[in-house]
């Protein structure tokens, strides 16, 4: 899904009420919110994980809910998803 350096995420700003400038948990640094970036990783992560064959992009609900700007982003970031299958599946007529 895209080459590694791709989904560079960017750290929030820290609030200026918390002086250590980490998460108000303590968990360590928050990222800002990148709806391209977790479908991105949501798809690679579910490959990791199954092995298994991604369904077409444009049926995810996610990617649904994308604007128009982030539906252009993300299919920069991975032409690979919206690529063709063009093989035949079924014997036709006219061979194969």
């Amino acid at each position: 899904m895209g080459t590694t350096g791709t989904m560079q995420r960017r750290l929030k700003r820290p609030d200026p009420s918390y002086v250590s400038g980490v998460s108000p948990l303590g968990f360590g640094p928050t990222y800002e919110k990148d709806a391209v970036a977790e479908l991105t990783d949501a798809r690679r992560i579910f490959v990791e994980k199954t092995g298994g064959k991604l369904r077409n992009v444009k049926t995810a609900t996610k990617y649904q809910k994308l604007s128009e700007a982030e539906k252009k982003r993300y299919k920069k970031l991975n032409p690979q998803d919206f690529e063709e299958d063009m093989s035949v599946s079924k014997k036709t007529l006219l061979g194969g």
